[in-house]
């Protein structure tokens, strides 16, 4: 649920309760009520970082009939404590992520962890991904505080898309593309694998461990050329990196040298 730290900071806040039915539009039986305001503090009493609660719950995705947010005026960051049926999975996007340079955050039902995104005036509409049958509730806190990216997490996110985009790069030019043989392939993961042992040695986040595993397993290499993306191990280093730059909207991307 809502974080000691952003509770604790709590001078005032409004609540409001939505049940949501995942086969019926918000404008038929969904009645959002505006978070009530905030009382404005004393001069000698602390700001306060929360500006409204809601509370949104249903049952399946909530994809094409996004859930609309009653987002109070002040707001910098939108926090969600989202609960579903444990053993499942979600994916939640807030706005238009690719459009907003955010990411779309994922995770088990199970997992213990405040989704969290910078607010802008065209982001005040949340999807939700859920199986079918998948009953969910999700806890909505709006803040004045703006959301901080990790700046080295940031950088090494950045880095390793590079990486990546070598890969993918060195596999569809050899294979799909015919563009060049194996020597160069080879050539390009030897390159991909030096900036991975690179970032790997450098890091100083979280992703430190993770990168470590992927350089290992470039190291390894496909047994044939231009089958290095599709070898699992790969993406299973890989999953772990894409999601915790995720998480710090940093999301890695790859950048196509062929088929543009």
């Amino acid at each position: 649920m809502l974080t000691a730290a952003a509770a604790a900071m709590l001078t005032g806040c409004a609540t409001t309760s939505v049940e949501v039915s995942g086969g019926v539009p918000p404008t038929e039986d969904v009645v959002v009520a505006a978070p009530a305001p905030v009382p404005t503090p004393s001069p000698s009493s602390e700001p306060s970082v929360v500006l409204g609660e809601e509370v949104l719950s249903g049952v399946g995705p909530r994809m094409e009939e996004r859930l609309d947010l009653s987002v109070p005026s002040g707001t910098q960051s939108v926090h969600i404590d989202l609960t579903c049926d444990p053993g499942e999975r979600f994916t939640a996007e807030l706005g238009d992520a690719m459009m907003l340079g955010q990411a779309m955050l994922s995770g088990a039902c199970e997992d213990a962890r405040t989704l969290a995104w910078p607010w802008t005036e065209s982001s005040s509409h949340l999807a939700l991904w859920v199986e079918p049958n998948v009953e969910w509730t999700a806890s909505v806190t709006y803040s004045s505080e703006t959301f901080e990216q990790d700046a080295a997490l940031t950088q090494e996110c950045e880095a390793f898309s590079g990486v990546i985009s070598q890969v993918q790069n060195a596999d569809d030019g050899f294979g799909f593309y015919a563009a060049f043989g194996a020597d160069e392939w080879e050539r390009r993961m030897d390159a991909a694998t030096g900036d991975a042992a690179t970032l790997a040695a450098s890091s100083t986040t979280t992703l430190a461990p993770h990168l470590e595993a992927m350089h290992s397993v470039l190291a390894g290499r496909s047994p044939l050329p231009g089958g290095m993306s599709e070898v699992q191990k790969y993406w299973r280093a890989h999953q772990p990196i894409s999601d915790i730059c995720a998480w710090n909207h940093s999301e890695v991307y790859v950048t196509a040298e062929f088929g543009g």
